[in-house]
């Protein structure tokens, strides 16, 4: 059995500590909907999600292993981490955890702030969309109708189809810019205009349109800055204001907004951003200067407030948008993303979904568009992704969400031979070493910080790792030698490895 602090960290640093940090009652323990379920019902559900956090994969008929919150906190260094859950159309419970800065007694509450990163993204789409449903911007024109300030400049591409707001909101515009930087406290910030042009004081190079518009999707921050500048053009007023009469303020999120400039004490209950190794990052968190893309603050009871908005939308109930426009907000557009919003099922199980990750921050909301449910997690370390995966899932497996609950393989039973054939070092990422041993019947691989693997295959090259989910497909020659493997992390090669010792 893999050790509890031999858990999931990225294999690019491939090594585990141990930091004290426990799980805390906040002030708001618990806030409670008028739902058919009693208080203790809440309370009992909210005790299971605490103790019921998984890896993402089970071998059938196996023993599943829980850990607690508190005991993954620790193993991932994660100071602090706040929940809240939608159940029957309302927040059932919210409720933080741990402390707002490492090595301080400033605990998390229902009511602090994280950095959302690019769950901004859905929500400024939702704050576009309301200036579609005034008549002031429109979906299926040319986006360059509603610039005054700057204006996308044509080349080749722009050409073939229009830049419209559609497909800038899914990603699908070619516009290039997957982050346009951030900025340390003391830095000079640019403007929106420098930003999109690439002038000084900007670090990205300028928004430009670098592919078909219409054809592929192509995540780009930069093209949530354009929609920002269009709905500043197109109002006359700062994109915060935007954002707060438009989104923020009728959804109930009081708390929260596209911030530039925060103050770390204990009056505005902030949580600070933490490294890979717990400390705190330079300047407590770094600035963002695309807000539309990266720089809202919120809570995870108002990401909620805002699944539950769409949601609301969707029935036809909400003075944001109309149900059409709702329904064109849950419409894949570019694959799986809608306008904002990341999709997944069909029909009641319909879900949508958006995460977040800056320096010191992660961050996950998940909700089904027509079922009343949904969660949200925030966190302020940068393994956060770690630990709110590890959330969701118990939230799955506790609320009984087939989307969120662990995945199921039936292993097969390889031959010593086959085995024998993938042991030996690999050097990842050509720095970090690797020895593959047979342990029983699957494989098992051991960092040199002492990082451990435990891969089983479903077929004859590819093999899962029991505790992250993570999948290794090995790299055959024209001899059929083993060379190395892939890495594959959600479905998508992260990382190579050779095979140092054939």
């Amino acid at each position: 059995m893999m050790s509890r602090t031999l858990l999931l960290l990225p294999v690019t640093t491939m090594f585990m500590g141990l930091v004290c940090c426990q799980g805390q009652q906040t002030r708001r323990q618990s806030q409670t909907a008028e739902a058919g379920s009693s208080a203790q019902e809440i309370l009992n559900r909210i005790a299971e999600v605490e103790s019921r956090l998984t890896s993402p994969v089970m071998i059938e008929g196996a023993e599943q292993v829980f850990h607690s919150l508190a005991e993954q906190m620790e193993a991932y260094k994660v100071p602090g981490v706040s929940v809240a859950v939608i159940n029957n159309g309302k927040i059932e419970w919210a409720k933080g955890y741990g402390v707002r800065e490492a090595g301080t007694d400033s605990p998390i509450d229902a009511n602090t702030l994280f950095q959302a990163a690019s769950i901004s993204k859905s929500v400024s789409a939702l704050g576009a969309l309301h200036w579609v449903q005034k008549g002031a911007l429109e979906l299926d024109t040319d986006i360059n109708d509603f610039l005054v300030s700057w204006r996308i400049p044509d080349n080749e591409f722009t050409k073939l189809r229009p830049v419209t707001l559609r497909y800038l909101l899914s990603h699908g515009a070619g516009v290039s810019g997957h982050s346009l930087g951030t900025y340390y406290r003391g830095e000079e910030i640019p403007t929106v205009l420098q930003i999109l042009d690439g002038m000084p004081p900007s670090k990205a190079d300028p928004v430009r349109v670098v592919a078909e518009p219409q054809t592929e999707f192509k995540y780009s921050g930069g093209g949530y800055l354009v929609v920002l500048q269009a709905m500043t053009d197109v109002t006359g007023q700062p994109f915060p204001d935007i954002m707060s009469e438009a989104v923020l303020r009728p959804a109930g999120m009081e708390r929260s907004n596209y911030f530039q400039s925060l103050e770390h004490d204990s009056a505005e209950n902030v949580a600070a951003g933490h490294g890979g190794m717990g400390s705190v990052v330079e300047g407590y968190w770094q600035i963002m200067p695309n807000p539309a893309g990266g720089g809202l603050w919120t809570t995870p009871s108002e990401l909620c407030l805002f699944a539950v908005e769409v949601q609301k939308a969707l029935r036809g109930e909400s003075a944001i948008i109309s149900r059409q426009i709702a329904e064109e907000m849950i419409t894949g557009h570019i694959g799986d993303y809608g306008l904002g919003l990341i999709l997944q099922g069909e029909g009641e199980d319909l879900a949508f979904s958006h995460g977040g990750d800056n320096a010191g921050y992660g961050s996950f909301f998940f909700a089904y568009a027509r079922r009343g449910q949904g969660v949200a997690v925030m966190t302020n370390a940068q393994n956060g992704h770690y630990l709110y995966n590890e959330i969701l899932r118990s939230v799955g497996i506790v609320y009984d969400w087939p989307d969120l609950k662990p995945s199921v393989i039936e292993p097969i039973q390889l031959p010593v031979e086959t085995l024998n054939r993938y042991t030996g070092r690999y050097l990842w990422n050509n720095a970090l070493g690797a020895e593959i041993t047979i342990d029983n019947d699957h494989l098992r691989m051991e960092g040199d910080d002492g990082r451990i693997f435990l891969l089983y295959a479903d077929s004859d090259n590819h093999f899962y790792d029991l505790y992250s989910g993570w999948e290794l497909k090995f790299i055959f020659d024209e001899e059929n030698e083993v060379t190395g493997a892939f890495l594959v992390i959600g479905g998508e090669t992260v990382i190579r490895g050779e095979k140092t010792d054939n």
